[in-house]
């Protein structure tokens, strides 16, 4: 049985009013969902009742992106970049392809824009900030980024959550977090277990991000109910080769697979794509969901191809983040 997937009538309707609100700036990318089974492009409205969606985002924090522009998106137009524009534009992109489970990195408007956005909406949100938020050192700050997790609670509720705060290699806290929740699925009358993270940046930190990978299985593990099921989202700052992303499949605790794979069989040849200063250009796969063998990988949507990516790249006016949202279908296989 397909069912229409719209969520309440009352997204519609904001998804209307943001697409009008945004009238002066082009379109969001656009991109499309792809049926696993079929290969073929299928209605984003439309999904089977055993099918659950799940977003992974890292949004891009304010503070980041507005107070030194110049600094970290050297040929981003400045209306872009600025926050009253961005939220609009980063609330458009999630009920475009309206998911049950969001998965939100780099969040420093959670209690002012995000939750009370998406409580409307029908989901409840959960939030763990960074201990040391790089927020935090700007002026006019929102406060710190962190970790955010929604559901739609239409579809899930929530059995129990655990907010991790990652150490560093000397097993000190360190500024990286994670969150862990148990969600219960009203459909399947099965038991989810999610988490979101957001891993340290930059090369030299190959070491500290698979020692935080292993803490966070760990933990998981100890989160898990009977189902044993996993989705595991975010920005992990590091490429399908690097160890962190090896250890995910193959570990002591439980072991996980990559839905880029799932789906089409390879990583997508980009999940963030820049400019930085002195045009370096930075173009990565450094996103990912995660999921357990008993979950099947039913749609996914499309990583925009190389030559449909806007000049600027990312952000831009097309598009408030610059990192792509990762949009997959799943069921219990």
């Amino acid at each position: 049985m397909v069912v229409s997937r719209g969520g309440l009538p009352a997204r519609k309707e904001v998804l209307n009013r943001l697409e009008n609100a945004l009238k002066t700036f082009p379109p969001l990318l656009e991109r499309t969902l792809v049926s696993c089974d079929s290969e073929e492009e299928v209605s984003l409205g439309k999904r089977k009742v055993s099918e659950f969606r799940v977003m992974q985002w890292n949004i891009l924090a304010d503070a980041l992106s507005s107070s030194s522009p110049t600094e970290n998106f050297i040929k981003c137009p400045a209306v872009a970049l600025e926050w009253s524009n961005r939220k609009l534009r980063s609330l458009q992109e999630i009920l475009t392809f309206d998911p049950d489970v969001i998965a939100l990195q780099e969040v420093d408007h959670f209690e002012d824009y995000y939750l009370p956005s998406l409580k409307e909406l029908g989901y409840h949100g959960l939030f763990v900030p960074k201990r040391n938020s790089p927020c935090l050192k700007f002026d006019h700050n929102s406060g710190p980024d962190g970790c955010a997790l929604f559901y739609d609670t239409e579809r899930f509720s929530l059995i129990n959550h655990t907010d991790v705060a990652l150490k560093d290699l000397d097993g000190n806290l360190s500024s990286q977090v994670a969150l862990i929740a148990n969600l219960f699925d009203k459909v399947q009358g099965r038991m989810l277990c999610c988490g979101v993270a957001h891993f340290k940046a930059k090369e030299s930190f190959r070491d500290l991000r698979l020692k935080q990978g292993n803490d966070l299985l760990k933990c998981i593990t100890e989160s898990l109910g009977d189902d044993k099921t996993v989705i595991l989202c975010g920005d992990f700052n590091a490429e399908p080769s690097e160890p962190v992303c090896q250890l995910m499949e193959k570990n002591q605790f439980v072991c996980l697979k990559n839905s880029h794979v799932s789906a089409k069989g390879e990583n997508p040849e980009f999940t963030t794509w820049k400019f930085r200063p002195a045009d370096l250009e930075v173009k990565h796969t450094i996103d990912y969901i995660w999921h357990s063998p008993n979950l099947r990988v039913t749609g996914y949507v499309k990583i925009p191809d190389s030559d449909s990516m806007p000049e600027n790249r990312l952000p831009c006016l097309q598009y408030p983040s610059d990192h792509l949202s990762l949009v997959f279908d799943f069921c219990w296989g």
